[in-house]
């Protein structure tokens, strides 16, 4: 297990037929990655032996469950050839970077076990979803392509996909704008469907401009493919509203991954079913001011996931190096398939688990000691009523007025050829508000008690005044 995934050496799920005994194959193939890390893996047996851990006492899911968790300051404490297998990089063929949006960026190892893994997941989103085997398919990739994971991945995947009898053409334009217009006015008259990937800002960046340019995407059967962070459904149906798919299921895909072991699961029609349903499911447990960010299917085989008490997500995955336990800093829950089918929401084509995200912890900020959540102030934008004449992005973060006190700042950034006015901020300011306080009562209770000083300042600047920076996920929280 610890150089290749055999039985995926075919290039082939099979997420139609669940069973009882899906989460127990899942499990059995975590055990294993765990003993295999503690022989294998320089790092990790030093780091179990810190921990007090004899892995040969690791006997069953029992005990496997009180593992210590891994995190980013294991890897941290290692050098790479320590973390890999057997002490050296043999199996690495290519090393890509975290993002940093959340630190310092990390080098992450890949090889062909992980490329089979990611190519295995991303053929089904072509092929199932997408019907890739019907007709030709122009992939524009406007990922990042330099040593950051995403772009190298889906060329990969898209790759494997093309080779196992798929007519595939890739284009990579990167992260140009003008570029990937150019590419598509260019190369989508000549194919059936033309995919569009890239970070979901970007998407709709090339939809708006390619708009301004003259495109009719309506004119062609678009599709869509989006990572890097949860879209919600209000702004999935704007986007596909824009290429003139509004309603569409299977024409957006949104992928939910990470930069330590790439593609983790994917939007699936049957997932994008039960999301518009989600708040009549009793099993989905929504901690008090919190809300779904994300809902996705996974393959246990190669993800396996734990939800801990606290809601926190736990992976083991045989990642360039070997994920155990590790903690992915999201906080969510887990769901299996008979749920949907209990709820009468059924799609026989996608028996697999799901994976419904609360949002990142470091994605947030600390005012008068609560958390405010990006997610919150998404939402508010996305169903404000100059939700067309804002970009999408915007930084929020916390400063120090001349009174010592602190203060909630939001800068918003508004679309091309749109001016500011007083009264569009102090509305957009009115709806944040009134968003903040349906969704985190703690924040209600704050602005009953302090008044004016707990509304947020609100900043608009111009389209383009927010810097993203190449490659990067946006930064929304401003850090002091």
């Amino acid at each position: 297990m610890a150089n290749s995934d055999n039985h995926m050496n075919s290039g082939k799920l099979n997420p139609h037929s669940h069973d009882s005994n899906t989460d127990e194959h899942g499990f059995r193939r975590a055990f294993d990655l765990f003993h295999d890390a503690a022989r294998r893996v320089p790092a990790y047996a030093d780091f179990l032996k810190k921990q007090g851990v004899d892995p040969k006492k690791i006997r069953d899911r029992a005990d496997f469950a009180h593992v210590p968790l891994t995190n980013k300051q294991y890897f941290s404490d290692y050098s790479l050839k320590e973390l890999n297998w057997d002490g050296l990089l043999d199996n690495t063929l290519y090393i890509s970077t975290s993002s940093g949006s959340t630190g310092v960026p990390f080098f992450w190892p890949r090889g062909v076990a992980q490329d089979v893994a990611a190519g295995s997941i991303f053929r089904h989103i072509y092929e199932d979803i997408f019907e890739s085997k019907k007709g030709s398919t122009l992939i524009i990739n406007s990922f990042a392509l330099g040593t950051w994971i995403a772009g190298f991945e889906f060329f990969n995947a898209a790759k494997f996909t093309a080779d196992h009898g798929n007519n595939i053409v890739i284009s990579t334009p990167g992260i140009d704008k003008n570029e990937a217009i150019n590419q598509f006015r260019k190369l989508a008259p000549l194919f059936d469907r033309i995919v569009l990937e890239g970070y979901p800002p970007f998407i709709k960046d090339i939809i708006d401009e390619g708009h301004s340019a003259g495109i009719v995407w309506s004119d062609h059967d678009v599709r869509i493919i989006t990572g890097g962070e949860a879209v919600s459904p209000v702004w999935r149906e704007k986007v596909l509203k824009m290429i003139g798919k509004e309603g569409s299921i299977d024409s957006f895909v949104n992928v939910y991954g990470m930069a330590e072991t790439g593609i983790v699961g994917h939007d699936t029609p049957l997932s994008t079913r039960m999301r518009k349903n989600i708040a009549k499911i009793p099993e989905v447990k929504i901690p008090a001011d919190s809300e779904i960010v994300g809902l996705y299917q996974y393959y246990p085989e190669l993800r396996y996931f734990e939800s801990l008490p606290d809601s926190s997500l736990v992976l083991t995955s045989n990642a360039g190096l070997p994920l155990v336990r590790y903690d992915t800093r999201d906080t969510g829950g887990l769901l299996e398939y008979c749920v949907a089918t209990d709820h009468g929401i059924d799609d026989t084509h996608w028996q697999l688990p799901f994976v419904y995200l609360f949002g990142r912890k470091d994605l947030s900020i600390s005012f008068y000691a609560l958390l405010i959540y990006v997610e919150n102030v998404k939402r508010a934008l996305e169903n404000s009523s100059f939700t067309d004449e804002l970009s999408g992005l915007f930084r929020m973060g916390i400063s120090h007025n001349e009174k010592l006190d602190q203060q909630f700042d939001i800068t918003i950034e508004l679309a091309r050829a749109v001016e500011s006015s007083k009264q569009m901020s102090q509305k957009l300011t009115d709806e944040i508000v009134a968003t903040l306080r349906k969704v985190n009562s703690e924040y209600a209770k704050l602005l009953h008690s302090i008044g004016d000083r707990a509304l947020p300042v609100v900043q608009l600047v111009p389209f383009g005044h927010i810097e993203t920076i190449p490659g990067r996920k946006h930064k929304w929280v401003k850090r002091a």
